[in-house]
């Protein structure tokens, strides 16, 4: 496969998507590089320049519009209590972002159909989920039923480096730390 055919500028991308490695494109605007991997650091469209081999992230719009119950939903966990998180929802599943600041709150009965005793046993501060949104008023309730849904994206609570999935667990590549979430099968990093 030539790299024009596997690096198609416009696709919307999300934050943590690899988008190629260091010897391919340099990171550029919207980017980061890390262990030789470029990453997108924002949702929006990836660019690829094939003359100067740079790689860059172009914001997307944003919608001003509140979610709605139904719409598959990205956040990042803020805050985590005994039953429940709360969340800062910053886009939908189809990459649209969000401009208000729209809080989105997880129980723990919320999160699985298996029993999970604590929120900390499925989600982390930091941690990037796909969630479901339940209501129609702030804050949104949200569910991670299903496995489509979940955790996409963490870091390591020793170290902070990503977080590779194995299985059903997440393992630290750099300090051997193997962590539990409720875990989608959409996982960035595997």
């Amino acid at each position: 496969m030539r790299n024009e055919e596997k690096y198609v500028s416009g696709r919307i991308v999300l934050p943590g998507e690899k988008l190629c490695v260091v010897e391919e494109f340099t990171p550029g605007e919207g980017t980061y590089e890390n262990n030789g991997e470029v990453f997108s650091k924002i949702a929006g469209r990836v660019l690829y320049d094939f003359v100067a081999k740079k790689v860059v992230v172009i914001p997307l719009k944003k919608t001003k519009q509140p979610p709605k119950p139904n719409t598959v939903v990205y956040a990042v966990v803020t805050s985590v209590k005994e039953d429940t998180a709360f969340l800062k929802i910053f886009a939908d599943d189809k990459k649209r972002l969000y401009t208000g600041p729209f809080t989105g709150v997880l129980h723990v009965s919320q999160v699985s159909t298996n029993f999970v005793k604590t929120i900390g046993d499925a989600v982390k501060v930091g941690d990037v989920v796909k969630a479901k949104v339940l209501t129609n008023n702030s804050p949104f309730q949200l569910t991670t039923k299903g496995a489509r849904l979940g955790v996409v994206y963490a870091q390591c609570s020793r170290c902070g480096a990503v977080l590779i999935k194995k299985n059903t667990k997440l393992i630290c590549p750099k300090c051997g730390n193997v962590e539990q979430r409720k875990v989608s099968i959409e996982y960035m990093f595997k």
